[in-house]
């Protein structure tokens, strides 16, 4: 009986052990998970920064040639009308001896011919043109916006991969504890039934003790 319950006892010190060595091994794998998830995260930081950073230059870029579109149409405001007198003679000069054409030869100008024609193939080129800063936003907008995308979805993954993991080890550990207490009730009953029978061996040897000396007596 005393062998029996010396092999239990070694059977479940090697279980815990195990049990242990289970353990550690699925704590250094979340450790893993997790120093990964912060590489990740640090990456994807990174990524929103430069995305930040290109913005703030392409508003400042805009804002820049905002400036300078203002400041020219400022100067050439100022310069037409410092202009103004003089075009204004000229063109009594011009009307005058468009005038006096009309009165000589009788015939009558078509202005319209000198008018500038805004045709469908000149407002898609300066469409092309204006929105040409837009069109490289959008793609660098797309391409980060992807990115960003791609980055979210793995970490969704991997968060559903930390949660199964976290779930595994405490089914594990559930499993574990109630082993640990089936075992630690089982080796309770066995210690008591090992007092009960030193008790019964001990009662038996005084007994034959006293039988010795009885008969020794006699």
């Amino acid at each position: 009986y005393i062998n029996n319950t010396r092999i239990n006892r070694f059977i479940y010190s090697n279980e815990v052990s195990d049990l242990d060595t289970k353990i550690q091994e699925k704590a250094m794998k979340v450790d893993m998970d997790i120093c990964r998830r912060i590489d990740i995260t640090a990456k994807l930081c990174d990524v929103a920064q430069q995305r930040n950073s290109e913005d703030m230059r392409y508003v400042c870029e805009y804002k820049g040639e905002s400036e300078e579109q203002s400041v020219e149409t400022d100067g050439d405001s100022g310069q037409k009308e410092e202009d103004v007198p003089g075009s204004l003679n000229i063109t009594d000069e011009m009307k005058r001896m468009l005038n006096q054409l009309r009165e000589t030869f009788e015939f009558d100008d078509d202005c319209d011919s000198l008018a500038w024609e805004e045709t469908e193939e000149t407002l898609l080129l300066w469409e092309d043109f204006s929105n040409y800063n837009s069109l490289n936003l959008a793609t660098t907008d797309r391409s980060l916006g992807s990115l960003i995308n791609e980055t979210e979805s793995l970490f969704k993954t991997r968060e559903q991969e930390y949660q199964d993991t976290i779930g595994q080890i405490e089914l594990e550990l559930t499993t574990a504890k109630n082993d640990m207490n089936r075992h630690l009730h089982e080796y309770m009953e066995m210690c008591s039934m090992k007092r009960g029978l030193d008790v019964q061996m001990e009662t038996c040897r005084r007994l034959i003790q006293s039988t010795a000396t009885t008969g020794r007596l006699v």
